[in-house]
Order: C-alpha cells, then structure tokens, then sequence
C-alpha cells in the first residue's frame, strides 16, 4: 500500500513538471513566423546600356536614288562628206585626248570641191601675172592688177578652207578631243555620211555627273548648293560626298522623276563607274540639338521622354524631338551633357530606380 502511494507521488509530479515546463516555454517561444523572416526586402536594380550624349548639328535628308553619268557630252563629228571605213571604237570604252576614233574616206564630191579650190588658185595665179605683164606694157591698168590680186587670194583662201578639212586627204582620221568614254555610236562602218553628221558621243570623264531622281513635288524642298552623300549597295561602308549644281526643269519622260544633278571629280572616286547605280541622302536642312539614339526616346501620355544615369540611378529628363535622321534623334529639354542616356533597357526603367551598366 505504501508503495502503490509512492508510485502515484512520483506520476503526480512528473505530469506536474512537463505542464509547468511546457505553459512556460510557449509563454516566452517568439511568434509563429518572425523568426525566419528577412527585417527588409533587396533593392531592385536593372540591366541596361549607357552612351555619351553630345550636341551638334544634325540634318534632314531626303533618300532618292540616280545614275551615274559620264560629264558632259559632246558630239564627234566630220566636217565634210564622206565614207566611213572603219571604227576604232565601241559604247562604254575609254578613250584619252588624241586617240584615234574613225577613219573617213572622202566623199567624191569632197575631192572634186579640193580639186576645183587648186584649180582656182592655179587660174587666179595666171591671170595675175599676165595683168602684171600688160601693165608693164601699158596694155592693162593697176586696178586690174588689183582685181587679179583679190581673186587670188580669195582662191587661195578657199583651198585652204579645203585643206582644213581634210578635202585633200583620201582617207583621215578623226581622234578623241579630249580624255572621256564613248557613250554611244551614231553610224556604222561602211555609212556614207554628211558633212557635220555626229558619228558618235563623247563624255567628258574629268567630272562625272550623277542624275538624281527626285518627286516633282519635292521640287520646291531641294535647292542648288544642297551637300549630298553618296552610297553604294555593295559597298556599305564607303561614300562619296557632293553638292547639288543643278535642277532640271521639266520631268523626265522615262522616269516621271525631276533630275537633280550632282558633279564630282573623277580623282579619287574611282569608285564611281558611268551607268552604276546609288543610293543619295540630301541633306534638307540642319539645326543644333542633343543628338541620341532612337531607342532611347520613350514616350507617354506626358510626352517624349529619356533615362539619365546619375551615380547608378536613373533619371527621368522630359524632351523634345525637334529633328529626326536614320537612327538618330535630335532632342531639346533639361539634359545633363555629363550623364550618360540609357539606349538598351529603358523600357524597364522607372524614375529613381537603380540601374547596372552592361557592356556593349
């Protein structure tokens, strides 16, 4: 019996001592969740790009497109009748000053008109020296002397008109009258031909001009003295600037277009071939402004707008798109020269918020 009480002493306190530690421990345990819970969340920050902003003037370009084509044209031709014998040229070759171009066999008639000029001179030779012999004899006056003196030489001077031309020749050579290309032929070889007939067409290649096609109504935007560059297709990186010396007046009937002609010399712009194809921004007009890249002009209802970098954060500068070429945007508004402007990762991007810069 007293063992039995002893048992059930010991159980009584036992259950006593686990409530009285457990009431306690739950009294001064932390709450459920507070424990493991960060005091504050990170600061959030964004990739993105940055470039330098800088002022200067930008343009306005108009993007048409034209041919290149030889300097000016200028006709070769005969001056008197005659057969063509031979060419010694074709379209698109290049010719320097003095090379020959065709050979002419004289007309008939043009050795008979030599022929007649000699005869003449030979006649009007006679007839002086006799009007010189009757005047010695008194037979003759000096007026006559001198009516035969005239005649001789007018004679005189149509036989050498006749030699000018090459009347005395069986066959002459017509050459190049200055460095240029042949761009196109009139005649072919065995034509009988008129005197002054064009036998083919020489442009100059000291200069090339190269025809611009722009819209009839584009006219009034595009003036004399205009800079132009020059582009290739094939060669994308390579340019050849020029100015606007000319205007055609009236529309092109093959193109529908307005020429617009710009002359570059041919040293240094061996680039630049008679017939080639390019590619022409003219510039329209020019104005100083901020100048960044497009992707960095944002927009919202408030207006256009960019992302400044300041130790790390970015800043939100309202602009003003006052000028616009290719990628680039000129701008106005309260920009800071010495912070850089986000150009990849903007959209992202609110006012104050960190920023991380990447590299290109």
């Amino acid at each position: 019996m007293t063992k039995t009480r002893s048992l059930v002493a010991i159980v009584v306190v036992a259950i006593a001592a686990a409530v009285g530690f457990y009431l306690w421990h739950g009294k001064n345990a932390p709450p459920v969740g507070t424990a493991e819970e960060p005091s504050s969340e990170p600061a959030v920050s964004a990739l993105v790009r940055v470039a330098k902003i800088e002022r200067r003037p930008l343009a306005t370009t108009s993007t048409v497109f034209g041919e290149v084509s030889s300097g000016k044209i200028e006709a070769v031709s005969f001056a008197r009748a005659g057969q063509v014998s031979s060419l010694l040229v074709v379209p698109g070759q290049r010719v320097t000053r003095g090379a020959p171009l065709a050979i002419l066999v004289s007309d008939a008639n043009a050795q008979m008109a030599y022929e007649q000029a000699v005869s003449s001179v030979n006649l009007a030779q006679n007839d002086l020296h006799r009007q010189e012999q009757l005047l010695q004899l008194q037979l003759a006056t000096a007026s006559q002397v001198d009516t035969a003196n005239k005649a001789l030489a007018d004679a005189q001077s149509g036989l050498k008109a006749q030699r000018q031309i090459g009347g005395g020749d069986t066959a002459s050579t017509i050459t190049a009258p200055f460095d240029g290309v042949v761009t196109a032929i009139s005649v072919a070889q065995g034509d009988r031909i008129q005197p002054g007939a064009a036998i083919l067409q020489l442009g100059r290649t000291d200069k090339l001009r190269i025809l611009l096609g722009i819209e009839p109504e584009d006219r009034r935007s595009i003036r004399v003295g205009m800079s132009v560059t020059l582009s290739f297709v094939r060669r994308p990186g390579e340019t050849v600037h020029g100015s606007i010396t000319e205007i055609d007046a009236l529309v092109d009937p093959k193109t529908q277009l307005i020429n617009a002609i710009v002359v570059v010399p041919t040293a240094g712009n061996e680039v630049l071939v008679p017939g080639m194809r390019v590619r022409a921004e003219i510039a329209l007009r020019q104005q100083v402004a901020w100048i960044v890249p497009r992707d960095a002009v944002l927009s919202d209802e408030k207006g256009s707008y960019i992302f400044q970098v300041d130790q790390n954060v970015a800043h939100r500068v309202n602009v003003k798109s006052i000028i616009e070429q290719a990628d680039l945007v000129g701008v106005d508004g309260p920009v800071n020269p010495a912070q850089a402007v986000v150009i990849f990762g903007n959209y992202e991007l609110k006012d104050g918020m960190k920023v991380r810069e990447s590299n290109p």
